[in-house]
């Protein structure tokens, strides 16, 4: 009987312990690796909707200013494949103050050393004056872009086609493009987000001046 005693009373040994911790903490191990994985999904997932919903309201921004731009000899409707310039009519009152509303222009380019899609807005006097913006007045609409071009819808004179072209000049085109389309990528460590808009403009003909070094009657 003092022999059954002992042994039933005999506690665990160091292997076993030793393997019974090794189990515990590779188990830990799986569930706190699943658990993370699963919240660095989640996260990623939150941040890219974010950065969607940011994106759309930029472009719904910039969709309007442009579709709302007219035809103004003092200030023509230029672009290059990183710029774009055109006649607007601004708000030059402040948060607090009732909207006011006189011609000006909008410029959305593309910055390098900031690596982001900025805004700059100028009445029209000092656009005339060439007034220097000072950098804290332009707006940074979309930051960390890697890469951006504009493109500018216009018509083939001798095709009748509607081609795209990366810039707009005031002597090639005495009128507005037909469509904006905006190409860019956001600096992303893990995987390239390639955005892509275009953007078409009502008052928008398309018309070409010059064709192929010819003026056009």
């Amino acid at each position: 009987m003092k022999r059954k005693r002992s042994r039933l009373n005999k506690g665990f040994t160091l292997i076993e312990l030793s393997v019974s911790t090794a189990i515990l903490f590779l188990v830990a191990i799986a569930i706190y690796s699943a658990f993370f994985n699963g919240v660095r999904v989640w996260r990623r997932a939150n941040i890219n909707r974010q950065l969607e919903r940011n994106i759309s309201i930029v472009f719904t921004k910039f969709s309007i200013d442009l579709r709302n731009t007219f035809r103004f000899s003092k200030i023509p409707f230029e672009g290059t494949d990183t710029a774009i310039f055109f006649p607007a009519l601004v708000n030059t009152a402040s948060l607090t103050e009732k909207p006011q509303y006189e011609v000006g222009r909008i410029v959305y380019f593309f910055d390098e050393n900031k690596a982001a899609l900025c805004k700059e807005i100028k009445t029209y006097p000092e656009v005339y004056k060439d007034v220097k913006i000072e950098d804290k007045d332009v707006i940074t609409s979309i930051p960390n872009v890697s890469s951006l071009k504009f493109s500018y819808c216009y018509k083939d004179v001798i095709t009748g086609q509607y081609k795209w072209k990366d810039s707009w000049k005031k002597e090639e085109q005495d009128s507005i493009p037909q469509a904006v389309k905006v190409d860019f990528v956001l600096k992303n460590p893990e995987n390239k987000s390639s955005f892509s808009k275009s953007i078409f403009i009502p008052i928008g003909t398309g018309e070409q001046k010059i064709e192929l070094g010819n003026v056009v009657p």
